[in-house]
């Protein structure tokens, strides 16, 4: 019954290495802490009668911490694409755009589902079946009227292949609250230089289940 309320503890993916995250992906962090490091240099080479190299040292620092920030401004990493096409591609199933969503999706993408909740969002092996499905559950049954991205994450797997983890939570007329879900998509780089998803699969949703341990 917990499962039902309370998702269980999630795997998560493989976490992003610090330095690429603070640099190019949350560069707040070091520009602060570069920011700190200037004005305290300056303190520190005024008490000194040393003013004119403190200045300097803090003009260098305050420069650093504008390039870390700048540089991760003008660099879009590989996950951040990422996790912009999931967001993408839970907007157009979230206002059931199957145009949209099949854009997103390869050509042999499918939906996985397992343990409890195979019984109510049964496996799918081909896109027309999924966006059938997407068009009749979420704008005839159910339809959201906000969603948004709870938690994130993203990893590569190799240089075509990765995978997002989200947590999503979706109002609409037929929920009394917030409904809450986790969902792994696995996606490839394609010819063309987009990336798309090949493989959804379902790992918690609110009042349903969770998938089999171990999947």
């Amino acid at each position: 019954m917990n499962d039902l309320l309370q998702p269980p503890p999630i795997e998560p993916l493989p976490s992003v290495p610090l330095l690429e995250r603070f640099l190019l992906e949350q560069p707040f962090l070091p520009a602060i802490i570069l920011g700190l490091l200037a004005a305290v240099a300056f303190i520190a080479f005024s008490n000194s009668g040393k003013r004119k190299v403190g200045f300097a040292v803090a003009a260098g620092l305050v420069l650093a911490a504008g390039a870390v920030y700048l540089t991760a401004t003008l660099v879009t990493t590989t996950r951040e694409t990422l996790l912009e096409r999931t967001a993408e591609l839970i907007g157009s199933t979230a206002s059931a755009d199957t145009a949209a969503l099949a854009r997103i999706l390869t050509d042999d993408a499918s939906l996985n589902s397992s343990g409890d909740l195979a019984r109510t969002i049964p496996s799918i092996d081909n896109v027309p079946s999924i966006l059938s499905r997407v068009d009749q559950a979420l704008s005839r049954e159910f339809v959201i009227d906000r969603w948004v991205i709870a938690d994130r994450q993203a990893t590569l797997d190799g240089p075509n292949t990765g995978r997002t983890l989200v947590r999503v939570g979706v109002d609409g007329s037929n929920f009394s609250r917030t409904h809450y879900s986790w969902w792994r998509l696995h996606w490839e780089l394609g010819s063309d230089g987009e990336w798309r998803c090949f493989e959804i699969e379902p790992r918690w949703v609110q009042f349903v289940g969770s998938a089999a341990p171990g999947t």
